[in-house]
């Protein structure tokens, strides 16, 4: 009996630790944000510059199937499809082309680069 209960209670020492063992070796995969397939050339109509509420420009671009944004002729940044008509970069700045392409909708803008000191979660609107 007294064996028994002495067996269980390594058992039960031995799965925890395993189980304690697992959660410190689990491994972290950053995913790249873009989930949503697009073709080349459903690109083209997003091809433009866009004059910002602020009075600064965006312009989108692409290269093969790698498509790019810029804020007044800064630095590149890539976006990724997450929707039709929907992009993020991997800072999280969310660009919304709303009005078939005419208008979009910019939000997290703060984390652009030339985006200047502003506010968290930062809203910005934009016309062709």
């Amino acid at each position: 009996m007294k064996t028994t209960l002495s067996s269980i209670g390594a058992a039960l020492v031995l799965s925890s630790m395993s189980l304690a063992h697992a959660a410190d070796t689990s491994v972290h995969i950053k995913a790249t944000p873009g989930s949503y397939h697009m073709m080349q050339e459903d690109f083209h109509d997003y091809k433009k510059s866009y004059q910002l509420t602020n009075g600064q420009v965006v312009e989108f671009s692409q290269r093969m199937a790698h498509y790019y944004t810029q804020l007044n002729h800064g630095d590149r940044v890539e976006i990724f499809p997450v929707a039709k008509g929907v992009f993020v970069t991997d800072a999280g700045t969310r660009f919304e082309f709303r009005d078939e392409a005419e208008t979009i909708g910019i939000s997290n803008f703060e984390k652009l680069p030339l985006a200047g000191d502003l506010p968290a979660n930062t809203m910005m609107l934009a016309r062709r």
